[in-house]
């Protein structure tokens, strides 16, 4: 038996489970006599060609050899000095055979791809009879010894390499054709993604639309009332509308009239509504709530909850898009609640586990099942789990518990009153069962107000009535949170779109999002995700450009998305009609300046520009020679050192180390000749 696992922890997991192996010092294999070895790559082994590997010419970047579409895509493999995974597994087909063999690489299409590509490189000639190593459970022993008793064949999941293929493919395809196009067209390296420049359209969008808002003055009258001690607010109300335009004649008058005395209850409509408990969480939602209450990147949660499943066993497959159990799963969840309840007595008060049951359909349903099941935690968190990877996976032993407890229940009221003829309202709620919410942190943005026992013809004193500036607001920007749970959930700005197939998949996102922050296309500020000059350009080139742009909006990627989980051949076909159909109408006119960060010290008519490793004066062709190193002497240097030192000034102290490896504190100030000086405060 030859097992090939997709990083080497798994492989010892098969190993440790299954007992007797030993390590290979020449090669690195987990093997146990002659009959039985355990074989590891390092993630993806192989990539696509690149243009130049398929013709030398097609390094040079032209427009007239686009669109570049090879007749066959091939792979090659990623340099690979330190692990030589490649080498070590084919050395293992060969010693092993080929018809023994299970595939345990990540149960995903991810996964399946990363097999399918080493196996295909490598001549492997048993795919009649391999067999498949697919589940989403941390790998405990017992977890490894079913999983293989219950391996299917692997010809079953082609589905799921076909998929991989089209999109790694098609992204290819998308990516290095309009990024040769925009960059050439440009003047400067520009980078475009099937998804990735979907997101950033979203995000472009959302900061022109903020950018762009004109607020509109309104006013609103505030009324607080109380009944036997319990105070609440109701609004002022005149022919179904609240707000005022500033100065309104009418609001001076009710002002005067509800200021004192007191407002009858005209009418209270009742409604007793039930909120179930939140169901469990995918990746998507455990990145969403990392990053709100711990201010974690999704890439960084992605990678903790990954360290929880694989190093720690405490957690289920993290790379899931299911937010449900299958119906089978009732006694592995009954299992681990059993476990887990007596050592998180505070977390776990209030559950039911009757309600842990195949009838319950938001926790147990096949029907709704992608992939992987629900995150779930499998074991108690060791004591050598880090302080991030305790506060991921508390989120998700929370979850855990509060999927099982009762709902919340509430009356939703809606009061009216009035005084003189002048109409208040107000709207709130009174809880009857706190249920989940009584033992769950949860946090509301716009809380409703908890009302006291009311019913028509109650008389209510007032305690002060006040008149409110307001103003329309935008819609906020997007935060990493709210970026997410867009690309789950994607909509149109215009929000006339109903709902859509998702942006990437829930193991991409992260991906998608460090690329945008990497290659300068979006920044985070206090959580809030901007559009940069560079992104704001990137956006409005590929706007000017009707057929590019169709390319970058919402409904368009979705659909792609749709297309690709449903026929993957027909996806990747209509990738390639696009270019050949498309691309060659395109002409992108729009040139790339950059921004200048201020005017040259040197030669005074020149501006200074950020390069990779420096700043540099837009006159060097004309001979200027201004240089400023982004890293002086180890200390980096930011565009705010640089606007100070342009301004004559110093910057704060810097660390920093002497060629001799000394470190020493100072100030930097910039010379006349344009040279940086070192300023040492003087001691005391």
């Amino acid at each position: 038996m030859l097992i090939l696992t997709e990083k080497p922890s798994v492989a010892q997991a098969f190993a440790d489970a299954l007992g007797g192996f030993q390590k290979s010092k020449e090669n690195g294999w987990l093997y146990r006599g002659d009959a039985d070895c355990i074989v590891a790559a390092h993630g993806h082994l192989l990539e696509l060609f690149m243009p130049e590997d398929y013709n030398p010419n097609l390094k040079k970047w032209t427009l007239d050899t686009l669109p570049i579409i090879p007749n066959q895509m091939r792979y090659k493999p990623i340099p690979d000095p330190k692990t030589n995974s490649l080498k070590i597994i084919g050395q293992a087909l060969k010693t092993f055979g080929h018809d023994n063999f299970i595939l345990a690489t990540d149960a995903e299409r991810e996964g399946e791809l990363i097999g399918y590509l080493i196996l295909k490189h490598l001549g492997f000639t048993g795919w009649n009879t391999a067999r498949r190593f697919w589940v989403s459970e941390a790998l405990t022993p017992e977890v490894v010894k079913k999983g293989l008793a219950a391996a299917k064949p692997l010809l079953q999941y082609k589905t799921y390499r076909d998929a991989g293929l089209a999109r790694s493919q098609a992204d290819w395809l998308v990516g290095m054709n309009f990024s040769r196009l925009l960059s050439i067209s440009t003047g400067t390296l520009l980078s475009f993604g099937r998804v990735q420049t979907a997101v950033l359209g979203a995000i472009y969008a959302r900061d022109m639309g903020i950018k762009n808002f004109k607020p509109t003055p309104y006013q609103q009258l505030l009324v607080t009332v109380d009944k036997n001690g319990h105070p609440f607010t109701m609004l002022f109300e005149k022919d179904g509308q609240n707000r005022f335009e500033p100065k309104n004649p009418i609001l001076a008058k009710a002002t005067t009239i509800l200021s004192s005395g007191r407002v009858l209850v005209q009418d209270v409509s009742r409604q007793q509504k039930s909120l179930q408990p939140p169901q469990l969480l995918n990746i998507t939602g455990l990145q969403k709530i990392c990053s709100q209450k711990y201010s974690l990147s999704p890439a960084e949660t992605l990678e903790l909850a990954q360290s929880l499943y694989e190093k720690h066993k405490c957690l289920s497959y993290p790379r899931t898009p299911s937010i449900v159990l299958g119906d089978e799963n009732v006694d592995l969840f009954k299992t681990k609640y059993e476990l887990l309840s007596p050592l998180y007595p505070e977390l776990s008060a209030g559950c039911l586990p009757e309600s842990i049951s195949q009838s319950n359909k938001r926790i147990f349903n096949s029907s709704k099942l992608k992939d992987h099941h629900a995150l779930i935690p499998l074991a108690p968190l060791p004591e050598t789990a880090s302080k991030k990877e305790s506060l991921v996976y508390e989120v998700v032993l929370e979850r855990f518990f509060t999927s099982i407890k009762s709902p919340h229940v509430y009356e939703s009221v809606s009061i009216t009153a009035s005084k003189d003829s002048f109409q208040l309202k107000a709207a709130g709620k009174i809880i009857l069962q706190n249920g989940w919410k009584g033992t769950q942190s949860d946090e509301e943005e716009n809380p409703e107000q908890e009302l006291p026992p009311l019913k028509k013809g109650d008389s209510l004193a007032i305690r002060k009535a006040e008149i409110l500036d307001k103003q329309t607001q935008p819609k906020k920007h997007f935060t990493e949170a709210s970026i997410l749970a867009l690309m789950e959930n994607p909509r149109n700005e215009d929000e006339t779109s109903g709902k859509l197939v998702g942006l990437g998949t829930p193991a991409t996102r992260a991906d998608i999002l460090e690329k945008l922050l990497k290659r300068e296309y979006i920044t985070v500020d206090k959580k809030n995700l901007l559009i940069s000059d560079k992104g704001i350009f990137l956006m409005q080139t590929i706007l000017q450009v009707p057929e590019l742009a169709q390319l970058v909006t919402i409904q368009t990627t979705t659909a792609w998305e749709e297309q690709l989980e449903s026929t993957p051949e027909l996806f990747l076909e209509s990738m390639k009609n696009m270019l050949t159909t498309k691309l060659p109408s395109m002409k992108v006119e729009k040139k790339w300046e950059k921004p200048s960060i201020g005017s040259c010290p040197l030669c005074k008519n020149g501006k200074v520009v950020a390069g990779e490793k420096n700043w540099y004066c837009s006159r060097y062709k004309d001979g200027c020679s201004f240089t400023l190193w982004k890293n002086v002497s180890g200390a980096k240097l930011s565009d705010t050192d640089l606007q100070q030192l342009l301004e004559g000034k110093t910057t704060r102290p810097k660390k920093m180390k002497s060629k001799a490896g000394k470190e020493f504190s100072a100030r930097l100030k910039l010379l006349q000749d344009g040279k940086v000086d070192f300023i040492f405060d003087k001691k005391k």
